[in-house]
């Protein structure tokens, strides 16, 4: 072969790998062209062993993090075709309801945690205030102020059974769950050839191509729009304060947004947003339902015409009793 060049001291040149910016176009194992390693000449040791670590680091992003729970989602996809008969836009929508019923209990403690949280919230925002209002006068007695209200606000919120971190369970366990579920769908569009061509219906018969009606889009849009007004059903009935109003305004126009800048993902990935989002709302209204939040131990819906709610009526709606009484 040509001779390679040299560097100022005469040494050969090494091949490194790195990245190429290039349109992004999925290849085999979830990897994108931007991501291919190629080989750039650098002062060093040989061309032989620097392409041999290009392409094995190419292999080792096989999925990144995500590899495993990609590698559960599609057995769990398979699984569930080969065992129903089912074509696969059945498929898909079953398997990502049995992820749903699944999720399910995860999503009332997140649920019943706001509800509890939002019973409070006239409280916790009383004590919020004289903690930074302690804070602010930056004194030795204001400090003690502030850390008096802590505490008392920590007493309270243990009274009432709230954990703030509860109010993420869901988000936390959920988002990486339902991540995979759309990288596995689009690997298996590109690359495993498993007959998504041909599990569609209607105007939409091929799963790996767009909607040429763009109808899904704009379903999985509003389903969206409708999921995010609706909120959580731990905080139903509770007036929203400025920033969680601001948050849903923000959500509300992703939802719109999000229809043109998602037209052109292949039909079976709408399926499973359509599916995720629908069960979403019913869920939500499930638990909006006064018997169901009996049921699941979620504290009633506050109304809009009833005052805050006294910390003895709190407790009485979580079984507990006020501490007058129990002395």
């Amino acid at each position: 072969g040509p001779a390679l060049p040299l560097a100022a001291d005469g040494s050969p040149l090494q091949v490194v790998p790195v990245p190429v910016l290039t349109p992004s176009s999925a290849l085999p194992g979830g990897a994108l062209a931007g991501d291919v390693p190629v080989p750039v000449l650098t002062p060093g040791a040989g061309l032989g062993d620097a392409a041999a670590q290009a392409t094995a680091d190419l292999t080792a992003r096989d999925g990144y993090l995500l590899k495993y729970p990609m590698a559960a989602v599609e057995g769990l996809l398979h699984t569930v075709h080969d065992s129903t008969g089912l074509p696969w836009w059945q498929t898909i929508a079953l398997a990502t309801l049995l992820g749903r019923v699944v999720l399910f209990p995860l999503q009332v403690y997140q649920s019943r945690g706001a509800a509890r949280m939002t019973l409070i919230k006239p409280q916790l925002e009383a004590y919020s205030a004289r903690i930074k209002a302690g804070y602010s006068k930056k004194t030795g007695a204001g400090l003690d102020d502030a850390e008096v209200a802590r505490l008392e606000m920590q007493q309270l919120m243990d009274r009432n059974g709230v954990r703030p971190w509860s109010t993420m369970g869901s988000a936390l366990v959920g988002m990486p769950v339902w991540v995979s579920f759309f990288f596995a769908l689009r690997k298996m569009v590109y690359v495993d050839g498993v007959g998504l061509s041909e599990g569609g219906m209607l105007w939409f018969p091929d799963l790996t191509q767009h909607d040429p009606y763009y109808m899904l889009p704009v379903l999985s849009g509003l389903s969206l729009f409708g999921m995010v007004s609706l909120g959580d059903a731990g905080q139903a009935g509770a007036k929203p304060d400025a920033q969680q109003q601001m948050v849903k305004n923000v959500m509300r126009g992703a939802a719109v947004v999000i229809v043109p800048a998602t037209a052109w993902f292949e039909s079976g990935v709408f399926i499973y947003w359509l599916t995720a989002n629908a069960l979403a709302v019913t869920q939500t209204l499930a638990l909006r339902q006064p018997s169901i939040r009996s049921a699941v131990g979620m504290p009633p819906m506050p109304t809009a015409a009833s005052a805050p709610p006294s910390e003895s009526g709190m407790l009485s709606a979580f079984g507990g009793e006020p501490a007058a009484a129990a002395a």
